[in-house]
């Protein structure tokens, strides 16, 4: 079995430790013949952990399938000086794949006594907010730009392995024999195709870390995170571009770029004849160490309905509701009992779309409607802790939109 250590250049982008201490996590990988432990071997696994402040990456491989045991006893010796274990998919299929190989030798679950984080798992529900195509490691990878020198796939690599096997007993047995001295065949020796393993697995490792910087999209649509951090927020009012400008500077940076957009499009009934706002949207911009949102200025008539409607009466004629105090003075013809969809005033002005967290006055264009406004002068007047909130309800809105 060949041991390989490497010293990695490489940032910590993302705490995945916590609560633990860096040196309690662990990052691995397995290579394997095929998907099924009872006909596949593993023949390579690598770890990645944080040592004498760096990370460093160890990997076993095995240059005799039929001493498979010594691998996994290898692992299971090392894993134990780790709380918790970080792969990507590893809960679908390396976890269970090295579980029933232990179990096959009588070797006790290298897992048992360590927490299981799946990147994987946790990446996956935010595949359609960021519009990705897939999930898969390598189309991750291309996401955020993380280049590559290794460029062959798991399945491509079966057969180097083969090869590796091969040449690695054809080199012994020429070492071996006198007259074989001096002579070479063809093709990439088996040191050349060790590295070619090692690297595939190698890169499979370190890019997790950069990966798990995707998470920063899930923390930030958690209901609280703007509130919480306390942070720096500009905004701006380009009345001309017909939109409201709300920039949050945050203590982390995305690993790459996106806009997520959610439109503002209610759910009418074709029989009920009521109005409608054009079809707008809200665009989330995330980029570098910000989170850009444009608001779309709605400039109109719309809605604030009064509760509850017992109190009132709607005179149909100025298309208004009245408290019961002052529609007493009203001749009965020319006043109706309010009913929820009728007990409203009418304002005209320049409005922009707020999310879950209602601020009140709130305004909407039917009583069913679920998206409301506020004046887009109010935002003039809040605060920065303020605007927070208000942005947490917009993310709430979106993440709402996207069912996360």
């Amino acid at each position: 079995m060949q041991i390989k250590q490497s010293f990695l250049q490489i940032d910590y982008t993302y705490p995945l430790h916590e609560p633990y201490k860096k040196e309690e996590i662990l990052y691995f990988d397995i290579e394997t013949t095929g998907f099924s432990p009872k006909t596949s071997y593993v023949y390579l696994i690598g770890c990645m952990y944080y040592k004498d402040n760096s990370w460093q990456i160890t990997q076993w491989l095995n240059a005799e399938p039929l001493r498979e045991s010594e691998l996994l006893l290898a692992f299971s010796g090392f894993l134990k000086e780790y709380r918790r274990i970080i792969h990507y998919n590893g809960s679908g299929f390396d976890i269970p794949f090295l579980q029933k190989k232990a179990a096959a030798y009588g070797i006790s679950d290298p897992f048992s006594h360590c927490e299981s984080l799946d990147l994987y798992k946790l990446i996956l529900p935010l595949k359609k907010l960021l519009s990705l195509e897939s999930t898969r490691l390598k189309a991750m990878e291309k996401y955020l730009g993380l280049e590559r020198e290794d460029t062959y796939s798991g399945e491509e690599l079966i057969s180097v392995y083969s090869s590796y096997i091969g040449r690695l007993s054809y080199e012994r047995l020429v070492s071996q024999s006198s007259a074989g001295a001096g002579k070479s065949s063809s093709g990439p020796s088996a040191s050349e195709l060790e590295s070619t393993l090692l690297l595939h697995n190698l890169e499979d490792v370190k890019n997790l870390l950069p990966l798990s910087g995707m998470l920063y999209f899930r923390d930030i649509l958690t209901e609280a995170f703007l509130t919480d951090s306390q942070l720096p927020v500009s905004f701006q009012f380009p009345e001309e571009q017909g939109l409201v400008l709300l920039t949050y500077q945050l203590p982390f940076s995305f690993p790459a770029s996106f806009t997520v957009l959610c439109p503002l499009k209610e759910r009418m009934s074709l029989k009920s004849g009521l109005e409608a706002i054009e079809d707008m949207e809200i665009k989330a911009v995330f980029t570098g160490n910000t989170l850009l949102l444009k608001l779309p200025l709605y400039k109109g008539t719309l809605k604030y309905y009064l509760t509850p409607p017992s109190d009132y009466y709607y005179l149909p004629l100025e298309d208004m509701a009245v408290h019961k105090s002052v529609a007493q003075y009203v001749d009965k013809e020319y006043r109706k009992k309010a009913t929820p969809s009728t007990c409203y005033l009418k304002k005209d002005s320049l409005f922009v779309p707020q999310g879950e967290a209602y601020l009140e006055p709130a305004f909407k264009k039917n009583y069913a409607d679920k998206i409301t406004y506020i004046e887009a002068g109010r935002l003039n007047a809040m605060t920065p802790k303020e605007l927070a909130a208000f942005g947490s309800g917009l993310l709430t809105l979106l993440k709402n939109n996207y069912h996360l």
